[in-house]
């Protein structure tokens, strides 16, 4: 597994749009966290490109993420947005080579995520994109900045205070993505690997029912019967359906045969912490605790 290095002061970080449009003007509260955290965001002129719902022909944007990887001056690459747009490109990605650069975004992203991850072989971190960053609470901010330092890896990566559904403890390969797309990309060639996988989910604007589909779709497939655990984030669910949201996480629960836990800091809302893919961890559902056993940095 290629591991990207931690980045370091004054290091050069690539923005990109491989999905949804953004305003230009929304781009600068973001750009400052980053120039804050000592970092310097650089971008091309293509990232506002507006293509109806997209930020630009599907040729544009794998043009731009071909770019940014082989950018010779960036140490990172980070999602501006999600939205929609990156399963249009994936086919188109097998034509170009990626190193190993420092990855992050959600959303969206979760499918270039896990192609990277998954067919590159590389260490990527599921994490708050660009425009989400002015959004994050204290603590996600000082999250975000350690996981683009490199800094105190094991206590920047353990969670603690997380809520039972089902008890048990797990080791396994730490997935992580929005529900959505992890189910949308059930039976491609670049489906989500879930066996063995301890796989932290996500969701956003959709009401209960689909919620509900969702889970029931993902707890249907083929290999969720290999999955080491489930760690449910910020499902993005209305104020009116949150009395009936315990029945449908039961039922979701009852069909798998892992440890599975609630409440992680994950998601569209102020709480995003970064979560590196494809990297060993342990769940410990009953104390309520996930923990990553290994350096996801190559400090050579």
């Amino acid at each position: 597994m290629l591991k990207p290095k931690p980045l370091n002061p004054g290091s050069a970080v690539r923005l990109i749009a491989p999905a949804s449009p953004f305003e230009a003007d929304r781009l600068s509260d973001g750009v400052k966290i980053l120039t804050d955290f000592g970092l310097t965001p650089i971008w091309t002129d293509r990232v506002f490109q507006r293509q109806g719902y997209l930020a630009g022909p599907d040729s544009l944007r794998v043009l731009e993420l071909a770019d940014a990887f082989k950018d010779q001056i960036c140490e990172a690459v980070i999602a501006i947005r999600g939205g929609f747009g990156v399963t249009r490109i994936i086919d188109e990605l097998a034509n170009h080579s990626f190193g190993s650069k420092l990855v992050m975004g959600f959303s969206d992203i979760t499918a270039l995520l896990i192609y990277l991850n998954q067919t590159a072989n590389q260490v990527v971190f599921h994490g708050p994109n660009v425009l989400g960053m002015p959004n994050l609470d204290p603590e996600s901010r000082e999250r975000l900045k350690a996981a683009l330092l490199g800094l105190d890896w094991e206590t920047n990566f353990t969670w603690a205070g997380l809520q039972s559904l089902r008890g048990g403890f797990a080791k396994g390969r730490l997935l992580a993505g929005n529900l959505t797309l992890i189910c949308t990309l059930a039976g491609t060639w670049t489906q989500a690997n879930l066996a063995g996988a301890l796989l932290v989910i996500e969701e956003v604007n959709e009401p209960l029912y689909r919620i509900d589909r969702l889970l029931t779709q993902l707890a249907m497939q083929v290999q969720a019967r290999q999955l080491s655990g489930v760690i449910i984030g910020d499902l993005g669910v209305a104020a009116q359906d949150l009395p009936d949201l315990p029945n449908v996480l039961e039922s979701f629960t009852n069909r798998l045969d892992c440890p599975v836990v609630t409440g992680f800091p994950a998601g569209h809302k102020h709480q995003n912490h970064p979560i590196p893919l494809g990297i060993e961890a342990s769940l410990d559902a009953d104390l309520g605790l996930l923990r990553v056993l290994e350096d996801p940095y190559d400090r050579g």
